[in-house]
């Protein structure tokens, strides 16, 4: 009898836990989407929001793809994006895209290059293929290797943008898929150079350097002064919810973009 009523116990209490878990889940929100701004300000602000009001915000990293089929399949109520969405996709899905943070594209190096600065003429030049060689900048006579993180096709993608790349990269570029490994092949290869988010940069064993004279700093981004930037949106279908608003508004307060300015550039 009493090995049955421990058992029951038991039972009860996993009911509970299951329950309690279903009852957080509910009452909480959920956001998936760009790795760059999840790990970058998004799970900070999740967890400020949460101790100031009791609103637990999950959240998970991913890619624009991932950011923007959550929302479309009702998964989460927000997903993150680092590419602007085009009218046709955010009209059909009803998707409205929140403008939270300015992302800083940073142009790297190996450590070894003595480079600190180029023109964005230059980089760009490097991207489409006018300047292969690192004698062409005043340096050593070995062929340039371009790290190159090809993605968001079908959107406008800020460094293709900014660069002014309408076809495809140089020839020889190396393509990969991830910010990762544009960050680990410049780390190995001393003739290397890519662009990558800054805030993976700047933990990475590699040189960071100045377009046109200007660092790519926070701060010189909101001054509009760094010209490889990229808008990083928080996306949500139809008008938000009561939570899901109150979320955004925190992360668009004083106290949400001084976390936001840690890393990227602030819009207000």
């Amino acid at each position: 009898m009493m090995l049955y009523l421990c058992k029951l116990l038991l039972l009860y209490s996993m009911s509970l836990l299951f329950t309690a878990s279903l009852y957080s889940y509910a009452y909480g929100l959920g956001y998936q989407g760009t790795h760059i701004l999840t790990h970058g300000a998004l799970e900070d602000l999740a967890k400020t929001f949460q101790k100031k009001y009791g609103i637990r915000v999950f959240v998970k990293g991913g890619g624009c793809a991932d950011g923007i089929a959550v929302v479309v399949k009702d998964r989460h109520e927000m997903g993150g994006i680092c590419c602007p969405l085009n009218p046709e996709k955010a009209n059909k899905f009803n998707l409205i895209q929140h403008r939270v943070a300015v992302d800083i594209k940073a142009v790297i190096v190996n450590p070894k290059n003595k480079i600190s600065n180029l023109t964005l003429k230059q980089v760009s030049d490097i991207h489409n293929g006018l300047i292969t060689n690192w004698k062409q900048l005043g340096e050593r006579d070995k062929p340039i290797a371009l790290i190159y993180r090809d993605h968001c096709r079908d959107m406008d993608e800020p460094v293709r943008k900014a660069l002014g790349i309408k076809g495809p990269v140089a020839k020889k570029a190396i393509v990969v898929k991830t910010d990762k490994e544009v960050v680990e092949y410049v780390e190995r290869f001393p003739d290397a150079i890519g662009i990558a988010p800054r805030i993976f940069a700047k933990e990475a064993k590699v040189k960071i350097i100045s377009v046109n004279g200007i660092a790519p700093t926070p701060e010189n981004t909101e001054k509009r002064l760094y010209p490889i930037t990229g808008d990083l949106y928080i996306i949500t279908k139809g008008t938000p919810s009561e939570a899901t608003k109150q979320f955004l508004d925190f992360v668009l307060s004083d106290d949400g973009q001084a976390i936001i300015g840690k890393g990227f550039g602030r819009v207000r």
